[in-house]
């Protein structure tokens, strides 16, 4: 047999290296020769000691702090393998605490029965399910729930208690949190002076329900299990491999940026408060706040703004605190007409006044106490016994760009629409070209010139009672596109050095993946439509037989995709990662090239986007991508938009007529017209409209700004808009627990009610420590896990004569046995590769037990992402989850073709005896494979996906067996559509199932970040089998380091601490380095292979009927 692939070392992932629990810093000057006097100046020099790096770990990752002592407090010591895996793990059984049935822990609740009913009831899902009743039952049937103990439970007076605020006369939780506030917001109307009664008048627009921010923080830095893995000191996490000529940056958490080290070392090096030495640590603040509607039919709204802790990981980021607003209430219209005779304020006038009210809440939130913080700290005595001073910090601001145009104060799509720079709108489309690199830097917004400008305008609308849209206003702040607007976060922070516009972060859910990527499909659907509407169903077609893969990584497609009905931006993100197969062929050769290159561009850009780990490597090509993707979309637009006359789809026509009748029924309401009975009849459909493809737009500029984005916060899933979606279901869930009437304020008691008793249970849970629960099913530290039961077998006599006539299964048994020699028989090295056919003789020293061979179902498969994370693909024969990628032999393909790929057609084992040790049987697992030949490589600079097609079945390398532990994980396979099918419904061979085979396919090296940075060889940090020595230079997509020097490799952004060479790891371990304090790393975490236990109806039920509403892992 070809020996098609290799063994690789399944390397477990590590958290980033801890620090000694004990180290002696080096003296300033361990030089007792050196003199800190400059001779020739005679004045003393400054000496600094180098800053404190760890080890490498078995990655070569390396964290460098800002000091030179290692931090007192590291979150990292308790991080677990379960902490960086993602791996489907079993619930741990949780004895009872060690507490009195009738404990004052469970207070307000008098036992423990009545507080597990109250904490099932409020923390579980509003809309009970199957789990949930579950859940019921344990409570229940445990042996010390009492009856008794719930019938005389006061619940209201209890949940009066739990949801009690500041407000509250029965407020008792003042030493655990400040619970909510209810504030009146005020804001000034201007009435202009051609109104009835010109001037400024207050109106009291809502009540703002709020919780202080340092309530917020101290409420965080008093939970236990929180500030355990709480960074206090950031660091800078560096990347030294072998295969690397310099060190390189790793781009992440928050915790490890520019901008975190930045407000660290500031903070350092800052005058202290008098008389006070303790520790000064940044609490980095990161906002989300968007509006949101609570029901499907209705108005009820909520306006809620999420609060998360940049000192947390972003991959346990996920208990915010909420600050819910109001919307400006109707009232306002009958305010307004008294002061206008009855006209009512004019519109420019209520958007005003929309801006005031969001800047007035924002007001109060930065509120005295938070300011106080914000210059002297806040001391708080921490869990772990010691004494800081806390400075808060506003680092980001995620939001969709109506949001954002508030918080700027900027006016929305105006003629500079950015919130970020003054690069007017006709230049929006040169995103990428070097005129606009330069543009974004040199024409940077500035809170100094806008203050003026505003205090300008504010002045002729307040005090001279000009209209908020007058000819005086406009010719101040239109240039520019500000609005008569003060800024509360300018005003309350610009003393602080605090930049506005450097917070409001990228946004890729609303930006690319529902603008530009959703703009260019629609477009792409209106071509299809113009050259022939046939195409359009087609399309549909193709993406309806595009297998799914992962738990919820790819879903199934909808019948009428181009409808695009009903989807949100995982639905968009899936379309965009399977493009290619979908769209190529259907348009002329000419304008494929272009479509399938930018669709190309396109998929690599989304996936380097959201890359939850960088370095400064996959940033230097995330920079070069965003130069191309800006050239292809301007080339599409010139060759390829022009050719075609396009106009609406339907939809697109179905939505305007259903605008129109809105505005009609609008402008009836109003008395501006008398409602008619035609108005209630449908309208007619409306003649289609051209459309054309726009590249002037404020998403296609926000593009540029990416990589200078991830450069100073980290990547862009720690600031994602995602998160903030993702808490609208929580208050959405809360809504269903309400009357609907007076639901802000039973919002705040809900949410007071759920964090109390989450608190009250964590403290239970401290008491006892967690027992472990080995499920070998459910162990990271696995390579792989084959059931165990021998339940379903088959005799082999009897198994070959059933598919005697299947090509699948010529030569099984005797290729069977040189499998099975290949890994035990004598002179077996203990790898599992395919190696030579050997002699019957050999072949009759292998038996196998009862002569049975036994079947499964599915197989899991765990492994090491790029990200140093574990994670779980599950194979299963009967399902298009069936393709599996493995590393190709050196030397077989070259160094274009690192994989080589199967399709999985039976997961078995057997138990294999050796003649001469009859008394011992091995369990040989083994899968049968399809092999597919390579086609085309995988090109980045070609643009182009690797492809594949099936061997003949009469070939005799068709067919194969794999040791499951060499596999590195599942793949996605699409079938390429254009080539055709090979035999439609016509197939020879059952187990190939090759009925249903088409003449090539497509690796989708997009199908989830993990998978993009497999094809980005030697660049994904847990990669450790693409970590050889010179795999970098035989690579052209990958930038070449070895001719640039140290300085010019660090780029553009400053190094925050002392730079420090990079050492080859071939020098002694133990020898110390002079550039850097450190310590070794020991591998803390023991690996198994393989294991066992299977429950097939739970593991199915736990791939399908998962609910996986949002892929965050993929």
């Amino acid at each position: 047999m070809p020996l098609r692939y290799r063994q690789y070392e399944d390397v477990l992932p590590q958290p980033p290296p801890s620090v000694p629990s004990c180290h002696t810093a080096p003296p300033l000057n361990s030089n007792p020769l050196a003199d800190p006097t400059d001779v020739s100046t005679g004045t003393r020099i400054s000496l600094r000691a180098p800053p404190f790096r760890t080890a490498r770990n078995v990655f070569g990752l390396v964290r460098q702090f800002f000091s030179s002592t290692p931090p007192t407090h590291d979150p990292e010591e308790v991080a677990t393998l379960q902490d960086i895996s993602s791996v489907p793990a079993a619930a741990p059984a949780e004895p009872d605490p060690p507490c009195a049935p009738h404990d004052l822990a469970f207070h307000p609740y008098p036992n423990r029965s009545s507080f597990e009913l109250g904490h099932w009831y409020w923390n579980g899902s509003a809309q009970k399910s199957h789990q949930g009743f579950k859940e019921l039952i344990n409570i229940v049937s445990d042996s010390s729930f009492d009856p008794d103990d719930v019938r005389s439970t006061p619940w209201d007076k209890i949940n009066s208690t739990l949801g009690a605020s500041i407000d509250d006369e029965e407020h008792e939780w003042e030493d655990e949190d400040a619970g909510w506030r209810k504030t009146q917001v005020t804001i000034e109307v201007p009435f202009s002076r051609t109104t009835a009664q010109p001037g400024s008048r207050p109106y009291e627009a809502a009540d703002l329900y709020h919780r202080p921010l340092i309530s917020v923080i101290r409420e965080k830095l008093s939970n236990a299990q929180d500030d355990e893995l709480f960074h206090y000191e950031p660091y800078e996490l560096r990347w030294s491999a072998p295969h690397l000529p310099h060190e390189v940056n790793i781009h992440g958490e928050l915790y490890t940026s520019p901008a975190f080290m930045d407000a660290h070392r500031e903070l350092q090096e800052s005058p202290g408060e008098p008389g006070c030495d303790l520790p000064r640590v940044v609490v980095a603040l990161m906002f989300w706040s968007d509006a949101t509607h609570l029901t499907t039919f209705g108005n009820a709204r909520l306006w809620p703004v999420y609060m998360y802790f940049g000192n947390e990981s972003k991959y346990r980021r996920c208990k915010p605190s909420y600050h819910l607003g109001n919307h400006l209430p109707d009232s306002f219209k009958d305010f307004a007409s008294t002061y206008t005779s009855g006209k009512g304020a004019s519109r420019e006038c209520v958007t005003h006044c929309h801006r005031e009210l969001f800047q007035a809440q924002w007001n109060l939130l930065l509120d005295d106490e938070f300011l106080e913080a914000y210059e002297h700290g806040i001391v708080i005595l921490c869990c772990d016994g010691v004494k800081r001073r806390f400075y808060p910090r506003i680092f980001t601001y995620s939001a969709d760009y109506p949001e954002k145009v508030l918080v700027a104060t900027i006016r929305q799509l105006g003629g500079c629409p950015c919130p970020r720079c003054l690069i007017p709108t006709a230049q929006l489309h040169n995103v990428g070209m070097s005129c606009d690199r330069r543009g974004r830097s040199t024409l940077a917004r500035s809170d100094t010139s806008r203050s003026e400008l505003v205090a300008a305008a504010r002045g002729l609308i307040y005090d001279k009672n000009y209209s908020v849209d007058s000819a005086g206003v406009e010719t101040l702040l239109k240039p520019d596109s500000w609005v008569p607007t003060s800024n509360v976060f300018s005003s309350a922070l610009a003393a602080f050095g605090f930049n506005l516009f450097a917070i409001l972060v990228v946004d890729l859910l609303h930006e690319f993946e529902l603008g530009v990527w959703r703009m260019l499909l629609i477009h792409l659907l209106r071509i299809l439509f113009a050259l022939d509407k046939d195409l359009v169903n087609e399309l549909d077609k193709r993406y309806r037989q595009v297998p799914p893969f992962g738990p919820a990584t790819i879903r199934r497609f909808t019948s009428n995709t181009s409808e695009l009905s009903n989807m949100a931006a995982r639905n968009f993100e899936d379309l965009l990662q399977c493009s290619i197969p979908v769209f190529e062929g259907l348009l002329p050769d000419d304008h494929n090239k272009i479509v399938v290159d930018l669709l190309f561009i396109m998929a690599h850009w989304h996936g380097l986007a959201k890359l939850r780990m960088h370095s400064d490597l996959t940033l230097e090509i995330f920079d070069r991508q965003t130069t191309k993707l800006g050239e292809q979309l301007r080339q599409f637009k010139a060759n390829v938009c022009t050719v075609y006359s396009t106009q609406e789809l339907n939809r697109e026509v179905d939505a305007r007529s259903r605008r129109q009748v809105k505005e009609a029924a609008k402008r009836a309401e109003k008395g501006k017209e008398k409602a008619s009975p035609e108005q209630d009849a449908p309208l007619p459909r409306q003649p289609r409209k051209k459309k054309s493809f726009n590249l002037q737009t404020y998403k296609v500029h926000a593009l540029g700004d990416y990589v200078a984005c991830i450069r100073r916060f980290g990547t862009t899933d720690s600031y994602s808009t995602e998160p903030g979606e993702l808490e609208h279901r929580t208050s959405k869930g809360r809504y269903r627990r309400t009357d609907r009437r007076d639901f802000i304020r039973q919002l705040t008691q809900i949410e007071r009610r759920q964090a109390r008793l989450r608190r009250i249970k964590q403290r239970q849970h401290k008491l006892v420590p967690r027992t472990k629960v080995d499920e070998t099913a459910s162990d990271p530290r696995l390579h792989h896990h084959i059931g165990q039961s021998e339940k379903v077998h088959d005799e082999f006599g009897h198994y070959l004569r059933n598919h005697a006539r299947d090509p699948a299964m010529k030569n099984f048994l005797p290729r069977l046995k040189d499998h099975v020699l290949d890994r035990l028989g004598p002179g077996a090295s203990g790898t599992s590769l395919e190696k030579s056919t050997h002699l019957d003789e050999e072949r009759n020293s292998i038996l196998f037990k009862r002569n049975r061979i036994y079947h499964h179902n599915l197989a899991r498969f765990n492994y090491t992402t790029y990200d140093v994370r574990r994670a779980q693909d599950v194979i299963n024969p009967k399902t298009p989850h069936c393709n599996i990628m493995l590393l190709r032999r050196d030397g077989d393909g070259g160094t274009d073709d690192n994989y080589c790929y199967a399709k999985v057609l039976g997961i078995h084992h057997v138990n294999a005896v050796l003649v001469g040790s009859i008394y011992e049987s091995h369990r040989v697992e083994f899968l049968f494979v399809r092999w597919y030949e390579s086609v085309q490589n995988h090109s980045w600079d070609a643009h182009t996906l690797g492809r594949v097609k099936f061997l003949p079945l009469e070939s005799q390398n068709a067919f194969g067996f794999v040791d499951p532990g060499v596999v590195l994980r599942a793949c996605h396979i699409i079938p390429a559509f254009s080539r055709g099918q090979r035999n439609p419904n016509d197939g020879i061979s059952p187990l190939a199932g090759d009925k249903n085979d088409w003449h090539e396919y497509y690796i989708n090296s997009f199908a989830d970040r993990d998978s993009l940075m497999r094809f980005h060889y030697g660049l994904g940090v847990g990669h450790a089998y693409s970590h050889r020595p010179g795999i970098l230079e035989s690579l052209d997509s990958v930038p070449h380091l070895a001719a640039q020097t140290d300085g010019e490799f660090m780029g553009t952004e400053q190094s925050l601490t002392e730079t420090t060479h990079w050492q080859h790891p071939a020098d002694e371990e133990d020898e110390e380095d002079d550039e850097h304090v450190g310590v070794e790393e020991s591998f803390p975490f023991e690996q198994r292979r393989n294991g066992s236990t299977e429950t097939l109806i739970e593991a199915l039920e736990e791939m399908y009927t998962t609910d996986h509403a949002l892929d965050y892992e993929n």
